[in-house]
């Protein structure tokens, strides 16, 4: 048995902790969404492009599928989409004939770039009465409440 503190739950006018963080899941993937359209690109197109290229190397679909949260089928419709529309390249790994990783391209780099800008503007707006301060505890408290869910972020 674990000691976690219990949650509070006496006062209903505030929302659970979770829903809040549900709600804002939503809110921020609709932002993504409408941000990234004018560049042709759909979220998830968008997280991939953004994994890749916090990644630094190429990438299998599988370990794409893995970082982006998504699974091995959808990753492949975002892969062959963003490969016909030029934004990433698969080469033949040399000791796998049937692994194709994908990098980015230098369109991918640059579309990628303008749609990170968008959407810095959209997290400027959404934190714009935090203190520089604040965001960093919010950013860690995020991040610590995903590690105690055992949904990423390693200790470091």
């Amino acid at each position: 048995m674990t000691d976690v503190a219990p949650i509070d739950t006496g006062s209903m006018t505030e929302p659970r902790i979770s829903y809040a963080v549900a709600r804002l899941e939503r809110a921020v993937r609709a932002g993504i969404a409408e941000r990234v359209r004018p560049y042709g690109l759909t979220t998830l197109q968008y997280t991939a492009l953004s994994v890749l290229e916090r990644h630094g190397a190429p990438l299998s679909n599988a370990q794409l599928a893995r970082r982006a949260y998504m699974t091995p089928q959808a990753m492949s419709e975002v892969i062959e989409a963003l490969e016909t529309n030029g934004l990433i390249r698969r080469d033949r790994h040399p000791s796998h004939r049937r692994v194709l990783p994908a990098t980015l391209t230098g369109k991918g780099r640059r579309i990628l770039a303008q749609c990170d800008d968008a959407v810095d503007e959209m997290e400027s707006l959404m934190l714009a009465s935090l203190t520089e301060r604040e965001r960093a505890q919010l950013r860690e408290s995020l991040k610590a409440a995903v590690r105690a869910l055992g949904a990423g972020f390693p200790d470091g």
